[in-house]
């Protein structure tokens, strides 16, 4: 039998061995030291997202508790005239409410001149059984506060003849209040009355009719509101009239019939007034003294019988694309597109560019 002897190894052997065991140690301690280090990192990154979930749960936490608390700070109060509510009387209800209260108001004729001076929301239960008289007395709602919101009611008989501008169906003084679904009507001045000292801004008048009114609204400093989708019918003087610095505003989707004049801006610019039907009124759109640029387009002017619009001054009657409807326009339109070939002369000078061969907006 053989016996294998162990071989003895060289320094060159010893040194190759050594080298390669110096290696894997650096190798492993590399290793160890990268899983150390992405160890760290994920601790750091997973620590980070807790920091941030944990934040963006505090910052939800806090903004429910305080919409809850604002929830939760709102009462409803019931008015009605037969006794069955908390209060009888409107202005009662108001004189108890606090800021962001609800105020329903039960069918019924109410004989009352309210004044609003806090950021309540006033509900009639029927626009047109909800009745808010004036008798002849002056301003029916008074609105000091801003954040209002009316709807529900029907307003009427505000105000005796008179040329007192504060007197009137609503009066607005202050700024970010909403009129809708009301029937204002039958005011001896002014249906609404937008007045503010230096201005009222950022109300919105909406869904509203405005009928046998002197003015369905008048505003003077009035910037940046928005009068959409309303009714002004057989107002004897204006459906609307905004004058004295009344910039910004917009006038829009809203029928104007059997006025004697349907819209008229004095002395105000910046207004856009867009998508209107305005119809057998006596005069249509009025820009003058000092009313420049305003902008109308999209329009329709139909069977207004003195005229359609008059403008003197340096206002816009299209979009540069698009201009209004005239019933009275002759041109004619060649290649079919729907914009009349040549412009619409309109009194005083101006003229829409181009002109809508027909009524539908």
């Amino acid at each position: 039998m053989k016996r294998v002897h162990k071989k003895k190894m060289g320094d060159e052997e010893i040194k190759s061995l050594e080298t390669f065991h110096k290696k894997g140690s650096y190798k492993r301690r590399q290793e160890n030291k990268t899983s150390r280090f992405m160890s760290k990192r994920t601790i750091g990154v997973i620590a980070i997202i807790c920091v941030v979930v944990v934040a963006a749960i505090c910052i939800y936490v806090l903004s429910y508790s305080k919409d809850a608390n604002v929830q939760n700070d709102k009462k409803s109060h019931f008015v009605s005239i037969d006794g069955e509510g908390n209060y009888s009387s409107i202005q009662e209800a108001i004189d108890s409410a606090s800021d962001n209260d609800i105020l329903f108001v039960s069918s019924g004729t109410y004989f009352e001149n309210i004044e609003i001076t806090k950021s309540i929301e006033l509900i009639g239960e029927d626009e047109n059984t909800t009745i808010l008289n004036g008798n002849g007395s002056g301003i029916i709602i008074d609105i000091l506060a801003d954040y209002v919101k009316i709807r529900g009611f029907t307003i009427k008989d505000g105000s005796p003849e008179s040329t007192s501008e504060s007197e009137a169906g609503i009066v607005i003084s202050s700024n970010y209040s909403t009129i809708s679904d009301c029937i204002i009507t039958s005011n001896k001045n002014y249906g609404l009355y937008l007045h503010g000292d230096p201005k009222t801004t950022n109300n919105i008048i909406k869904f509203n009719t405005f009928s046998n009114n002197k003015y369905g609204i008048y505003a003077i400093n009035a910037i940046i509101n928005n009068i959409s989708s309303n009714t002004f019918a057989y107002n004897t003087e204006y459906g609307i009239y905004l004058m004295g610095q009344s910039n910004d505003n917009l006038v829009s989707d809203s029928i104007f019939t059997e006025n004697t004049y349907a819209i008229r801006i004095k002395g105000s610019e910046k207004n856009t007034v867009i998508k209107n039907l305005i119809t057998n009124n006596k005069y249509g759109l009025y820009f003058c003294c000092s009313a420049t640029n305003n902008i109308a387009y999209n329009n329709r002017f139909i069977k207004n019988t003195e005229w359609h619009a008059e403008d003197y001054e340096g206002n816009t009657w299209d979009n540069g694309k698009v201009g209004n409807y005239w019933d009275d326009y002759t041109g004619t339109d060649v290649n079919s597109d729907g914009i009349g070939d040549t412009p619409y002369l309109i009194k005083g000078g101006n003229r829409d560019r181009f002109p809508l061969m027909q009524a539908s907006n």
